[in-house]
């Protein structure tokens, strides 16, 4: 299996888009992974998570031909993680297509849906997923596992498996409410890829992870068995706000075997 990260940062980008703080000012002038866009992944260039406003970007980033994507899984609607608006660019006239586009979501996710344009729907095969069930596309099993982002919507996190490995992307959320954390005592994963906005700042707020969050879950999860010692682990979907500069985050991250990600980068499995 192979992830390609083609985003690693929250809504507000890396240096964020209007900000002149330390950290936008230091990732400006060090470049390279400092340099963050919207999250997003694509599995095996077949399965993508996610569709943020940056979505252009990683197509001419990284040569995408999402003309041939048929599957597209999202987490929440959020528009850093749904850019309704893109959606338009399916319509005859803007895309010429064999098959419309398959995208999968919670109820909440289909009801959001219902503010863009008929035209744009009829270009949608909408897939409306329940939590916890297993559902077959096309090599994958994929499961949606509930995520603790948000009180007015569903969300979810996903996990998926090709049959050989198996991975959970937990991207946006905070930690796990009871019934996520009882499912999971069930799974074996291979690979996590966790979200870390909040980094090295241990910020109130309770619907995103920092890194301490992270050393927490990867206890928590070998504990219960559904990591091992093999499971591959990495932390994405960074905020300017926690300080996200990938020197720093590697430092710390390296001895307790988390991988940083950025964008661009692939994970292979």
């Amino acid at each position: 299996m192979k992830v390609l990260f083609l985003g690693t940062a929250a809504a507000e980008g890396v240096p964020g888009l209007f900000c002149g703080c330390e950290v936008c000012r230091l990732a400006r002038e060090r470049g390279g992974k400092n340099l963050r866009t919207r999250s997003s992944i694509f599995i095996d260039d077949t399965l993508k998570i996610d569709l943020p406003p940056d979505t252009l970007h990683h197509v001419l980033t990284y040569g995408l031909d999402l003309s041939r994507l048929r599957h597209l899984l999202i987490t929440h609607t959020h528009e850093d993680h749904l850019a309704l608006h893109e959606l338009g660019y399916l319509v005859p006239g803007f895309a010429y297509r064999d098959l419309p586009l398959a995208i999968y979501g919670s109820e909440d996710f289909v009801r959001a849906l219902g503010h863009v344009p008929d035209e744009v729907r009829k270009s949608l095969d909408v897939q409306v997923l329940q939590p916890f069930t297993p559902y077959e596309i096309e090599r994958y099993t994929v499961i949606p596992v509930l995520a603790h982002h948000r009180e007015d919507e569903r969300c979810f996190n996903y996990i998926v498996s090709d049959g050989v490995k198996t991975l959970l992307y937990m991207c946006d959320t905070g930690w796990y409410r009871d019934v996520t954390w009882r499912y999971l005592a069930g799974v074996r994963l291979d690979a996590v890829i966790a979200e870390c906005t909040k980094a090295f700042v241990d910020a109130p707020y309770d619907t995103h992870l920092g890194l301490s969050d992270v050393l927490k879950l990867k206890e928590r999860l070998l504990v219960m068995g559904t990591a091992h010692a093999e499971t591959r682990w990495a932390v994405t979907h960074f905020s300017h706000n926690g300080r996200p500069l990938q020197e720093e985050l590697e430092a710390f991250c390296q001895p307790h075997e988390i991988e940083v990600a950025y964008d661009g980068w692939v994970m292979a499995l």
